[in-house]
């Protein structure tokens, strides 16, 4: 994991990033959401909820070099431009990321200590620590044939509020998915939303996906 400090080197946006990962898809409780989803007090009068996320990235590739990603997405937020969603957890194992992800879009990243083994052409099984203490643990594994995904059918658009900032922007991806059964997942930190009592409605694996994220948005009047 790298040191905490600050990087001597610049990595504004746009960013191409490849990798494989898993994305969990939930409808939670709206009470479960709010008090423990880490929406800003400054969004809350805007959740709306419906769909919830998790999502853990393995990226190969990125401008600050290989790094994974656990993220929580707690459901759609009412804007002036529509329908966002906002993610409101998220942990990286770089220094880099951390920094820049903040300062590109707002995103909310931490530090956190990862260990992804893979057990399987298609498996994975992965533990994260924060500051030595255990985090999340899940295992993950694709099932069946894959078929083709993209942003380009379902818009992903992001609206992020941090430090007093808005920024908004919408990731462009594609890869090849497959449904996937989660047979071991535990959360172990207030760190991370405790989901592990909610079973997701869907479940995806993703694998060789191309991910690009554009030089984020200020909205008029913020």
């Amino acid at each position: 994991m790298h040191q905490n400090h600050a990087s001597p080197y610049a990595f504004p946006a746009p960013w191409s990033l490849r990798g494989e990962g898993a994305m969990l898809f939930y409808r939670l409780p709206e009470a479960f959401a709010r008090e423990h989803g880490g929406i800003p007090e400054n969004l809350a009068s805007s959740f709306q909820g419906i769909v919830s996320c998790v999502m853990l990235v393995d990226y190969r590739n990125s401008p600050v070099g290989p790094y994974r990603e656990l993220l929580f997405i707690p459901g759609l937020f009412g804007t002036e431009r529509g329908r966002r969603f906002s993610i409101t957890r998220i942990f990286v194992d770089s220094q880099e990321s951390m920094e820049w992800g903040r300062r590109n879009w707002a995103i909310p990243k931490d530090m956190a200590e990862f260990h992804w083994k893979r057990t399987g052409p298609y498996a994975d099984e992965v533990r994260i620590n924060r500051e030595e203490e255990p985090m999340l643990e899940a295992s993950i594994k694709g099932m069946g044939p894959r078929f083709p995904i993209s942003t380009a059918l379902i818009p992903l658009r992001i609206h992020q509020e941090l430090d007093g900032r808005v920024v908004e922007t919408s990731p462009r991806g594609k890869g090849m998915g497959q449904w996937a059964r989660v047979p071991h997942l535990r959360v172990l930190s207030d760190a991370f939303p405790d989901i592990s009592s909610y079973r997701p409605f869907a479940a995806l694996r993703v694998s060789g996906f191309q991910m690009t994220f554009p030089e984020g948005i200020v909205p008029t009047g913020s």
